[in-house]
């Protein structure tokens, strides 16, 4: 077991507060400021161009880098672009090694997460319209919008499933870590 640094717990701390502010912005009012991303971006490069030069600049850039790996579920339309930019603030304080498990366990959050947000937002009958859309599509290998109203049609914050992420990868104590 390590010994934790200074420099570790500035760290977390700098995560946590992070997070904290893009959970309370996402669950009030689905949108993450920029600002918040842009300080956590530039926190990270700061902090680790402090800590460890230009080398921990590369290391604050690769961990931004990370995020880019989101833009395909931005462009299906499953998060938004203020996740993304988080993630890249985010990432340029985690590094990339732990930016990749937050992102991955934030993703298998997310899918266990998003449809309980949607239920919250439409109840059960938007989430069983949702289920019949999905089984029409199905037999009928058509593909049919969602409608108002159903599950899948809401918009539900991300944040929440990218701060579990990086809880589990805290509480798992991850290999690379």
């Amino acid at each position: 077991m390590s010994s934790i640094t200074p420099y570790d717990s500035v760290q977390t701390g700098l995560i946590v507060v992070g997070f904290a502010l893009a959970l309370v912005c996402d669950l009030r009012t689905q949108r993450i400021p920029n600002v918040l991303a842009l300080l956590a971006l530039f926190s990270g490069l700061s902090f680790h161009l402090y800590h460890s030069g230009l080398a921990g600049a590369g290391i604050a850039l690769a961990g931004a880098a990370v995020a880019l790996l989101m833009v395909p579920l931005y462009a299906k339309g499953f998060i938004g672009a203020g996740d993304v930019k988080l993630m890249m603030g985010m990432g340029a304080l985690m590094g990339p090694v732990l930016s990749l498990w937050v992102l991955a366990l934030g993703i298998v959050c997310g899918a266990l997460v998003a449809p309980l947000l949607a239920v919250n937002q439409v109840g059960w009958d938007g989430l069983t319209a949702t289920a019949k859309r999905y089984y029409q599509c199905f037999i009928t290998r058509q593909y049919f919008a969602p409608e108002q109203g159903e599950a899948a049609a809401t918009r539900v914050p991300y944040a929440p499933a990218l701060a579990m992420g990086w809880v589990l990868t805290q509480w798992l104590s991850l290999p690379g870590l």
